[in-house]
């Protein structure tokens, strides 16, 4: 790869793959990490990637470096319906959600919604995110994780179900929630 075309990637791409990083590790310095060893795996095999699935391959590898690195820090995951506090208060940095003043910006609904997803497991989250957050198409998202596209498209509805049944327990939300899924 030529020092050309991988700082257009790296221009491109660093700052979603920090965010997603960020987001799975809750930790400003363990993301960083991650993202530079997913930037220099890049530059080493980025000759063998197709150019169309940078995007696929980034998720992956983000995905998996993401994974090794809570493994060393033996960090416990949250049970199925149970909020995890940490994610509750993290927003996405970088990316189009680049900007800090962003957490200030967001109204109850959108608070709302990431409590909701706090209530998610850390691999549905991970693939809600992937999918809505960072625009990734679902056979993408199932590319990075090595899952089938179909299996994915389960997780998704799953995760919107059960979104959705915590969203209607608020009574400011029930009625907006309703009409837009019935």
């Amino acid at each position: 790869m030529d020092a050309a075309t991988y700082t257009r990637l790296l221009a491109e791409h660093r700052d979603r793959v920090y965010s997603r990083a960020l987001y799975v590790l809750r930790d400003r310095e363990d993301a960083e990490d991650v993202t530079q060893e997913a930037f220099l795996r890049l530059w080493q095999q980025g000759d063998g990637i197709d150019p169309q699935k940078i995007a696929g391959w980034l998720a992956r590898v983000v995905h998996n470096l993401c994974i090794d690195q809570t493994r060393r820090r033996k960090v416990v995951r949250t049970r199925f319906g149970r909020p995890d506090p940490a994610a509750a208060d993290l927003l996405p940095a970088g990316g189009a959600f680049g900007d800090p003043e962003w957490a200030l910006r967001l109204d109850q609904r959108q608070q709302l919604v990431l409590d909701a997803m706090a209530t998610l497991p850390a691999e549905t989250r991970s693939v809600m995110m992937m999918h809505y957050f960072q625009g990734l198409r679902l056979q993408d998202v199932a590319a990075a994780l090595g899952k089938t596209e179909t299996a994915v498209k389960v997780q998704v509805h799953r995760a919107r179900r059960s979104l959705r049944a915590v969203l209607e327990q608020d009574a400011d939300l029930a009625p907006l929630v309703r009409r837009q899924t019935g």
